[in-house]
């Protein structure tokens, strides 16, 4: 990197130059990544990011991974799918905060109330996906999802009422943190709904990763690792009430998707579950010859 120099050409000394990169870094990096696109809005940019990948990697090997029967492929393609229009609709109101932070209120509450059904759709993906890899809950598919429904519209109803017409979210350019401030009745329902449609998913991949061994084993630890810090970091933004817990739930939401990503691209022709082995079955005798 060469030397700082004034308008008149003559250089900086060293210890003027470092001054003058610190304070590029503090007045102008600092403002772009806690400000104008701080912690939160990264975290949701990079949802979208990481989702979208995903769903694009995943539709162009769809057709040629051949082992992930009943269609959990697809599903799991469509958790990535609605993810990534979830952190489209979260990260979009960011680009107000240019206007200032009053600016930032009313599109905020609009993209999550709406970024939030997607949301639903991607866990009730997942939830589906556990019912294609459970033979025992196949019947359920149906009841599952006309329950989900029923649950997006009226979670929706007190999202949009709650938020939209009430309480709006606000950014606190002091710490570059976004205060969500969602209805408690909101964030109970997005717990509820991560233990019922996430939780089985984490339970069926780690057992998986105990019983399985090689690739299928890495595969399933790293996405019932990701399953298992969505589940926890997701919620939080919704019940978080201090800017240390805003700030890790931004963090745990980064990893877990992070995890999700890398596990279903990890070894894509190996089985999302480890299967029951053949061999340890008996075959009658035939009377035939």
């Amino acid at each position: 990197m060469p030397p700082l120099v004034k308008d008149d050409g003559e250089q900086l000394p060293p210890i003027r130059t470092l001054s003058a990169i610190a304070y590029f870094y503090k007045h102008t990096y600092y403002s772009i990544m806690f400000t104008s696109f701080p912690l939160t809005g990264f975290t949701s940019a990079f949802i979208f990011i990481v989702s979208i990948a995903a769903w694009v990697y995943l539709a162009s090997k769809e057709r040629q991974a051949n082992t992930l029967t009943h269609g959990s492929l697809g599903y799991i393609r469509n958790y990535f799918l609605y993810m990534a229009i979830f952190g489209f609709f979260m990260t979009l109101p960011y680009l107000w905060l240019r206007s200032g932070p009053a600016a930032f209120s009313n599109p905020m509450a609009w993209g999550y109330v709406i970024g939030h059904i997607f949301l639903y759709i991607a866990c009730l993906n997942v939830a589906l996906m556990v019912c294609t890899l459970v033979p025992k809950l196949a019947n359920a598919a149906r009841i599952i999802t006309i329950l989900w429904v029923i649950f997006i519209v009226a979670i929706t109803i007190i999202n949009a009422k709650t938020m939209i017409w009430g309480i709006k979210p606000i950014f606190d350019t002091s710490l570059g943190l976004t205060e969500l401030r969602a209805s408690p009745i909101v964030g109970a329902g997005i717990g509820l709904q991560a233990a019922v449609g996430l939780l089985p998913a984490f339970i069926l991949f780690a057992i998986s990763a105990v019983k399985g061994n090689g690739p299928r084993r890495i595969k399933s630890s790293l996405l019932a690792a990701g399953f298992l810090i969505v589940i926890v970091g997701g919620p939080m933004h919704d019940l978080a009430r201090t800017a240390g817990f805003y700030a890790t739930a931004d963090l745990l939401t980064t990893l877990g998707i992070l995890l999700l990503g890398v596990g279903i691209s990890y070894q894509l022709e190996t089985s999302l579950v480890a299967m029951p082995d053949k061999s340890q079955y008996k075959v009658a005798p035939s009377n035939t010859v």
